[in-house]
């Protein structure tokens, strides 16, 4: 565990802000806000010029390109049953296939995984 952190903040030419965070609950929930943000932290995409943005890498826990198309029918607004006829399936498979993605993003609702899939660049 650590012991001590060193933080610091951006602030106007010639000044600088800091502090020094030793062993206590304060850097123990500073530490636990971090793995929590480093764990549904989306990837970095970086050109090959190094700007931040671009076509970089995808997701390695992003969904099949099947699944896929299924997300972008759902964001679009298709119920259940009419996704089904797109994708010639039956609507449970559909159902399924959706709560398949709700799990794979770690998210409870519909919404919450049309948000991730766009934050994860899934769509």
């Amino acid at each position: 565990m650590l012991e001590t952190v060193g933080l610091t903040a951006p602030a106007g030419p010639r000044q600088l802000r800091a502090a020094l965070v030793r062993g206590s609950s304060l850097l123990e929930a500073l530490i636990d806000l971090f793995q929590h943000y480093w764990e549904v932290a989306a990837p970095l995409r970086v050109t090959e010029e190094g700007q931040i943005g671009g076509a970089g890498p995808v997701d390695p826990a992003a969904p099949v390109a099947e699944d896929r198309h299924l997300l972008s029918l759902m964001v679009a607004g298709m119920t259940d049953e009419a996704m089904a006829g797109q994708l010639r399936v039956s609507k449970r498979t559909v159902q399924r296939r959706v709560q398949g993605l709700m799990n794979l993003a770690g998210v409870a609702t519909r919404m919450q995984l049309g948000w991730h899939a766009a934050r994860r660049n899934w769509l």
